[in-house]
């Protein structure tokens, strides 16, 4: 079993036949999409700084990049729209595409249109993006999301900006343990292989060529090859699936189990989990 843990409704990834077509030829069963740039059928080329540069955690200066991209075309204002079009995509592919609701922390009454949307579409994970929305890791509003996703079982995908935001949000992670939490890009799992492993904490690999296999082994050996799933982030970097895929093979530490997990198996465990805890 092979699962895409994070994509996003654009690029190679824009319709329910591209979808289809792009898991079947990466020999993948499922994907997990939030929006991006609705409509856009741009894939992006990536340069493989984490191949040629596999020290830094280059996910830093890129987040300075989207910040400014998001504010120069206003790309935080089309989030529910996007939301609406993954949730399409969804409808039309449900037992492939499956619907991550990113949230819109500076919109009003947040935990009331997470609640409205859940009833209505019934999503499988949540997102929260720094570099589109502000919030504060450790604040009141992340708490509450925190605690309204270990309610209804559902996973909390987190794209963090800085090394003191990782750092922060280990508290946060720390203070639910009723919630699974997904550390977008393994940012920074350096911050957070200095701390005690979390049960509920889990880092995603994406995309091939800003996450290094120094990082994929740093998250490995801190938390476990059950804590490490595969993704993409497509389209921002090319045929980033299948690179993915294929890096996680060719890692002659991991053994056939910790390549199973990584690839589909921890994903799939996770978005079962049942809401099994209230506070």
């Amino acid at each position: 079993m092979i699962i895409d843990g994070h994509a996003h409704a654009c690029g190679e990834f824009l319709d329910a036949e591209k979808i289809r077509a792009r898991l079947d030829a990466a020999g993948a069963s499922m994907v997990v999409i939030s929006p991006a740039e609705p409509g856009s059928s741009r894939t992006y080329r990536v340069p493989d700084l984490a191949g040629r540069f596999p020290g830094p955690v280059w996910m830093y200066p890129v987040n300075k990049l989207v910040k400014f991209a998001v504010v120069v075309k206003g790309m935080a204002k089309k989030l529910e729209e996007g939301n609406q079009q993954v949730h399409a995509l969804h409808q039309a592919a449900p037992e492939r595409i499956l619907q991550c609701y990113w949230l819109d922390t500076e919109g009003p009454d947040t935990l009331l249109q997470l609640e409205r949307r859940h009833a209505q579409w019934g999503f499988s994970m949540v997102k929260i993006h720094q570099c589109w929305t502000a919030f504060d890791p450790t604040g009141p509003l992340v708490h509450e999301v925190a605690a309204w996703c270990g309610r209804h079982g559902l996973p909390l995908f987190a794209h963090l900006y800085r090394a003191r935001d990782v750092a922060s949000y280990y508290g946060t992670v720390r203070s639910h343990p009723q919630t699974n939490f997904v550390l977008a890009h393994c940012i920074d799992v350096d911050v957070m292989a200095k701390q005690r492993p979390l049960d509920n904490l889990f880092f995603d690999i994406s995309p091939p060529d800003l996450v290094s296999l120094r990082q994929i082994r740093t998250a490995v050996d801190h938390a476990g090859s059950d804590h490490v799933l595969l993704g993409s982030d497509t389209p921002y970097g090319r045929d980033n699936l299948r690179r993915n895929i294929e890096k996680i093979r060719r890692m002659e530490d991991l053994t056939a189990t910790d390549r199973d997990r990584i690839l589909g198996q921890n994903i799939f465990d996770l978005l079962q989990s049942p809401a099994s805890f209230s506070e």
